[in-house]
C-alpha cells in the first residue's frame, strides 16, 4: 500500500525547497501526497480575503505544476490558520498519515519554532522538518541509533530508524552512516572526573559488536558505523557536522513529552544543535 505523506506548504512563502524535497522523497516510494498551504487570518488590506485565498491557491498549483511534473496522487488546499500545529494533528488523527514535511525555520538563538516542537511531540507519525538548505548530488543520512538498552521499545525504535534509512537512501543513492554515543553527562567531562577518550577506548568495542550486529540482522551491513562518547546533544550534531550530513533520523518514545525522545531528555538539545534536514521517528506509547 503507498504511503500516505502530508506536505506542509510554508506560511510566509512558496517555499519552493520543502517541495522539491518533497517531490524527491516521495518519488521512490510512490507515495499518495496531500499538499497543505496555509495563510494568515490577517492579509494585506488592499485585497479581499477571497483574493489572497485566489492567490495562494494560484501560486501552489503553479508550484506543484512545475515541481511534481506528471506526478500523480498529488492532492493539495489552500487552509485559513493561524496555528498549522493543532490543525495538522487533528488531521493526523483523523487519516492516517504516514509522514509529514514540513520546512523549518531555524536561527542561531531558537533551531525550531514552536509549531514543529508540537508536531514533533504530538504526531502519531514521523515527521520530516527541512532546511532551507538544497541536498547535495552526493548526500549522505546519519542514523542515530540507541544502543544502550535492550528494551524493546528501543529495539523497535532502532529498527524503524534504519528502515526508513534504507528507503531515503533509494531517494539518494548513497551510503548509509550509523552513529551510536556513548553516553556521558555534562559535569563529570567539565569537573574532569572522566575522561571521554578513555570511556570511548573502554567501552567502544563492546558497542562496535553490538552496532554490527544490529546492521547485519537488519541486512544492512554497508552501513558506515560511527562509535562516540560524550554527551549526545553535542556528539550526535558535532558527527552530522563532520561527515556533512544532509539528513539526521533520530527517534523518540511516546507521542507527548520530552520524556519519551530516545536520548531522554536530551533529544531537544540534540534538535537545538542540528542545523540540517531532521526526520523524527516515533514510537507511540501501547
Amino acid at each position: 500500500m503507498n504511503k500516505q505523506v502530508l506536505v506542509i506548504a510554508d506560511i510566509e512563502d512558496d517555499d519552493i525547497l520543502s517541495l522539491e524535497k518533497a517531490r524527491d522523497i516521495t518519488l521512490p516510494i510512490s507515495a499518495t501526497v496531500e499538499i497543505i498551504k496555509f495563510i494568515h487570518h490577517t492579509h494585506d488590506s488592499d485585497i479581499t480575503l477571497e483574493q489572497h485565498i485566489e492567490q495562494a491557491k494560484q501560486s501552489l498549483t503553479s508550484n506543484i505544476h512545475s515541481i511534481f511534473a506528471d506526478q500523480t496522487e498529488i492532492t493539495s488546499e489552500v487552509i485559513i490558520s493561524d496555528n498549522i500545529a493543532d490543525w495538522v494533528v487533528n488531521r493526523c488523527a483523523q487519516k492516517p498519515v504516514d509522514l509529514v514535511i514540513k520546512g523549518g525555520h531555524r536561527s542561531e538563538s531558537l533551531f525550531h519554532t514552536p509549531s514543529d516542537w508540537t508536531l514533533i511531540r504530538h504526531l502519531p507519525c514521523p515527521i520530516l522538518i527541512a532546511s532551507h538548505v538544497k541536498w547535495k548530488s552526493k548526500t549522505n543520512i546519519l542514523l542515530a541509533l540507541d544502543l544502550s538498552t535492550d528494551e524493546s521499545k528501543h529495539q523497535q525504535l532502532n529498527s524503524l530508524i534504519l528502515s526508513w534509512g534504507d528507503v531515503l537512501s533509494g531517494v539518494t543513492h548513497n551510503q548509509l552512516h550509523a552513529v551510536y554515543s556513548i553516553p556521558i553527562a555534562k559535569p563529570l567531562l567539565e569537573f574532569d572526573v572522566v575522561n571521554k577518550h578513555s570511556v570511548k577506548q573502554k567501552k567502544a568495542p563492546a558497542a562496535q559488536e553490538k552496532m554490527q550486529k544490529l546492521l547485519a540482522q537488519s541486512e544492512m551491513s554497508s552501513v558506515t558505523s560511527h562509535i562516540t562518547a560524550g554527551p549526545p546533544d553535542r556528539t550526535i550534531p558535532h558527527q552530522a557536522n563532520e561527515l556533512n550530513s544532509d539528513l539526521v533520523i533520530i527517534g523518540c518514545v511516546g507521542r507527548e513529552g520530552v520524556s519519551g525522545f530516545l536520548l531522554g531528555n536530551t533529544a531537544e538539545k540534540v534538535l537545538h544543535h542540528l542545523r540540517t534536514d531532521c526526520l523524527i521517528i516515533k514510537l507511540a506509547e501501547d
